[in-house]
C-alpha cells in the first residue's frame, strides 16, 4: 500500500482518473430494498418512481451523498472535446480558437464513471488483505493528510455515472496510486475471464503454462508458454501527459 504522503498530490486542472469527489450515488433495488452491509452508509434516501398509467413497472432506487473515485480513464474526459476541436480545425478555425470554442461547449464529455469509497470494517473480509490491495474488486485508499478523506477502500463493484458539472473535487492521487487503480480495474474486469487465456492461446498457437505478476511492476502480466517463451501482457499504460488536455471547466469540479 502506498504511503499517505505518496498517495496524494495537489488537486489542479480538470477532473482526471483517480480523483476523489463528493458526489451522489444511486442504484436500482428490488422490492425488499435489500442493501449489502458495506453499502448501507450510501443509502440516505429511498425513492420510488411511479410509472404513469401503469404502463411500466415502478422504479425503486436508493441514493445518497458519497465520496467517490473517478474510474474513467483520462482519455474519456477529452474524447468529444478532441473530436470537436478537430472538426473545427478542418473547417479552417485556428487551433487556439478551436480549443476555446470546444471548451465553451458544455455538452461535451459531460459524463464519466466512478465508484464509492466504503469503510473497511463494513466488509466481511480480512482487513490486512483488504488494505494490502489483495481482495478482488477493492482498492485501498489512505487517509488524506488534511483529514477530508478517511481510510477507506474503493468498491469497484459499485459503478455510477456522474455529470462533471455536478461534483466537487476533494483530492487528487499520484501517478503511482492511479497505476494501482488501473491494475485493480483490470483484475476485476478482464483478468478474471478464463476465455481471455483461451483466446490468447488460439492467437499465438501455444499453450499457456503459467501466469505471473512481477513484483517490480504490478501492471505486467507475464505469460509463460509451453515452448519456453514468454509474453508480457498489459504493459504499464503511459500517463497522458498532464492528464486531460482541455482546461478546467468552470464550477465546483475545478
Amino acid at each position: 500500500m502506498i504511503a499517505a504522503d505518496a498517495f496524494y498530490v495537489p488537486a489542479a486542472g480538470p477532473p482526471q482518473q483517480g480523483d476523489i469527489l463528493l458526489a451522489g450515488v444511486t442504484r436500482l433495488v428490488a422490492e425488499d430494498r435489500f442493501t449489502p452491509p458495506q453499502w448501507s452508509g450510501l443509502d440516505a434516501y429511498d425513492i420510488t418512481v411511479s410509472a404513469p398509467g401503469g404502463e411500466h413497472r415502478d422504479l425503486r432506487l436508493t441514493a445518497g451523498p458519497a465520496l467517490v473515485m473517478v474510474t474513467s480513464h483520462d482519455c474519456h474526459f477529452d474524447k468529444e472535446w478532441n473530436r470537436r476541436r478537430s472538426q473545427l480545425i478542418r473547417q479552417g478555425v485556428p487551433p487556439a480558437e478551436a480549443e476555446r470554442l470546444a471548451s465553451e461547449d458544455t455538452s461535451l464529455d459531460r459524463t464519466f464513471t466512478a465508484s464509492p469509497l466504503v469503510r473497511p470494517e463494513e466488509l466481511d473480509v480480512d482487513r490486512g488483505n483488504l488494505l494490502a490491495g489483495k481482495v478482488l474488486g477493492y482498492l485501498p485508499v489512505q487517509a488524506s493528510p488534511d483529514g477530508l478523506v478517511p481510510e477507506a477502500v474503493v468498491d469497484l463493484t459499485y459503478r455510477v455515472t456522474l455529470d462533471r458539472l455536478d461534483v466537487v473535487r476533494v483530492a487528487s492521487i499520484s501517478a503511482a496510486a492511479r497505476a494501482q487503480l488501473r491494475y485493480a480495474l483490470t483484475r476485476l474486469d478482464s483478468l478474471r475471464a478464463v476465455t481471455v487465456g483461451f483466446e490468447i492461446e488460439a492467437v499465438v498457437g501455444k499453450h499457456i503454462e503459467a501466469v505471473t505478476f512481477p513484483a517490480s511492476n504490478p501492471l505486467l502480466v507475464r505469460l509463460e508458454l509451453d515452448d519456453g517463451s514468454t509474453i508480457e501482457l498489459l504493459q504499464q499504460p503511459t500517463d497522458p501527459g498532464e492528464g486531460p488536455a482541455r482546461a478546467a471547466p468552470p464550477g465546483p469540479a475545478a
